[in-house]
């Protein structure tokens, strides 16, 4: 099972292919490289592509900690170190979207390109992702942290936020219920103020940060109230040069999605950096 240490996490990622690389960022407070392997086998057909489980998703595991958008980023940038490679094409859907945004602003030398799909953000994005926190932090309050992670359910999108590795790593479940309530109960709050206390027009992106990226992108539609068409239209209109793939997303139609994708980095290949 292939890991790398990045920032204090243990972070577990999957690799297929060879050539320029490729690496998707999964949605939701967690992160699973699970989410992209309906693409990985057709998008490897020309490319190294990567995807990863999030610091609290799947297999990777870490101390429980505020998420921020320059963490999660480093993450990124840390794993690309651990594999050696200087620069990649990023890609993610709904919160890794907001990866590859964030990327493509904060160390634009070590993005080639970046397409973004399933933009989330808005009111009803921000409430149902704190919400998760929140309900971590009220359940661990008047409960005990032990009853946050027995409410963790894969299945269930407004189940609280816990790490996953707790499911299964007695020793990581115990650490984590040894945790004084009040500090996981502000980790929780904290990681409110720090994903969505500021003015971002989609998830982890102002309007300054969008109208600075510089890299090419490509950016694909929602379809809901957590994914608004409107905020794909927006990233369009205020990122320069920025193309349009009117396309559903890799979950829906993955060979149509890997299709465009694919297009779309055979034509940022032929241009100069």
């Amino acid at each position: 099972m292939p890991t790398a240490q990045i920032n204090g996490a243990e972070i577990y990622y999957e690799q297929a292919g060879n050539g320029p690389s490729i690496i998707l960022s999964s949605g939701g407070l967690q992160g699973l490289a699970s989410g992209y392997h309906s693409v990985m086998e057709p998008l490897s057909s020309r490319y190294q592509v990567i995807a990863y489980d999030r610091r609290f998703g799947g297999r990777s595991r870490s101390p429980l900690v505020v998420q921020s958008w320059d963490l999660v980023c480093e993450d990124l940038f840390g794993l690309m170190d651990h594999l050696e490679i200087d620069e990649a094409y990023l890609g993610g859907g709904s919160f890794g979207a907001a990866i590859s945004l964030g990327c493509a602003v904060r160390r634009p030398e070590r993005v080639r390109a970046i397409f973004p799909s399933n933009i989330a953000g808005g009111v009803i994005c921000d409430s149902y992702l704190s919400m998760k926190l929140y309900k971590s932090a009220d359940i661990a309050i008047n409960h005990g942290i032990n009853a946050v992670v027995s409410a963790f359910d894969s299945g269930d999108q407004f189940s609280p936020f816990s790490p996953e590795i707790a499911q299964h790593d007695r020793k990581y479940r115990l650490d984590l219920e040894g945790m004084a309530t009040e500090d996981f109960a502000q980790v929780m709050k904290d990681t409110i103020y720090a994903l969505f206390d500021a003015p971002f027009l989609t998830l982890g992106m102002t309007e300054n940060m969008l109208r600075s990226i510089r890299v090419p992108t490509m950016v694909m539609p929602g379809e809901n109230d957590i994914h608004p068409r409107r905020l794909a239209e927006l990233v369009h209109r205020l990122v320069p040069n920025c193309q349009w793939a009117e396309v559903p997303t890799h979950g829906k139609a993955p060979d149509q999605y890997s299709q465009r994708v694919l297009q779309f980095l055979d034509g940022v290949a032929g241009k100069p950096r």
